[in-house]
């Protein structure tokens, strides 16, 4: 979870004084840079004292934050029922790592913690960024979220008087909808498009999770030249290491100078995962295209926003 851009950071001390001008040219400009805040505004103290003493863990895990590379401790509080309905509260905190990707966000840290306990339903997740709240899960964190509590409450801190916008985990990730196209009635390049993406779905190498899958990244680079790279599911006897055509397709546009992701078209059982919608947030924007395509070659269309809604990417740094 990152903050919303070094601009609106530098605001947020002095929106925490509660000077009015300063609040609303804050929310103006996050608004700006990230997509539509989720959820209902509601005070802290209008909160349950369950959701009040949760607000108050996500903070407190905000302190024990490792993060020598980005100074910008998160905490993550989830509360979680296990089989005999017994409930308890896991505390999480972002922890970083030289490399990178072995970096494991607050959100994820609490709900790994949880369920290696046996608590495996949450019904409700606080979050905060410690220096500039107000900031939202990254597509990884929902996605792991949604695995274990679609429909727990959401309680994302938003100021630092611990007031929240309430909403669920489920929002986080919605379904895809659009306008269902017939094969029959795409152009040709979306029918080039559709064909290729089917194609790198039958080179899937798939012998653990046995649900192919294909993607077709329509990019450009920096002189404006536009080119189509294709990727397929691949399967790693690690699990974590696997690889999806999704993030396969981007990493190829990516090493090879085109870094603007204006297209993604994707075929498979599942819907685009959040982890995904992360990456192409990344290089192609809240405007990029995500394209369905369904087993019968129709498709539908929707957008990065749409599907990662209440988002940050490297402008909002």
């Amino acid at each position: 979870m990152p903050a919303v851009s070094s601009f609106v950071s530098g605001l947020a001390s002095q929106a925490a004084e509660s000077e009015p001008f300063t609040k609303g040219l804050l929310q103006s400009l996050r608004n700006e840079i990230m997509s539509t805040p989720l959820g209902t505004f509601v005070k802290n103290a209008d909160l349950s004292p369950v959701e009040r003493e949760l607000v108050a863990d996500a903070w407190q895990g905000a302190e024990r934050a490792f993060c020598f590379q980005s100074n910008f401790p998160v905490g993550a509080a989830i509360r979680a029922v296990n089989a005999d309905g017994q409930s308890k509260v896991f505390i999480g905190c972002n922890v970083e790592n030289d490399s990178f990707a072995a970096t494991i966000c607050a959100e994820r840290n609490a709900a790994t913690t949880a369920v290696a306990e046996g608590y495996t339903r949450f019904t409700h997740v606080a979050v905060v960024c410690k220096k500039y709240p107000g900031g939202s899960p990254c597509g990884l964190c929902r996605q792991v979220l949604r695995q274990f509590g679609c429909d727990a409450v959401l309680l994302n801190i938003c100021d630092r008087e611990s007031n929240v916008r309430r909403a669920t985990v489920g929002e986080l990730l919605p379904a895809p909808s659009g306008v269902v196209v017939p094969f029959a009635m795409l152009n040709q390049s979306d029918r080039m498009l559709v064909e290729r993406a089917l194609k790198e779905a039958n080179l899937a190498h798939i012998p653990y999770s046995k649900k192919a899958r294909g993607a077709v990244a329509c990019a450009s680079n920096s002189a404006g030249c536009k080119r189509r790279f294709a990727g397929t599911q691949i399967d790693n006897a690690s699990y974590g290491g696997s690889m999806s055509a999704e993030r396969a397709a981007m990493a190829a546009a990516v090493s090879n100078g085109f870094n603007k992701i204006d297209k993604l078209a994707v075929v498979g059982a599942n819907a685009i995962d959040g982890e995904c919608l992360q990456v192409l947030r990344e290089f192609g924007g809240l405007e990029a295209e995500v394209i369905f395509i369904g087993a019968d070659k129709s498709i539908v269309r929707t957008t990065v926003a749409k599907l990662l809604p209440d988002s940050f990417g490297p402008e909002c740094l």
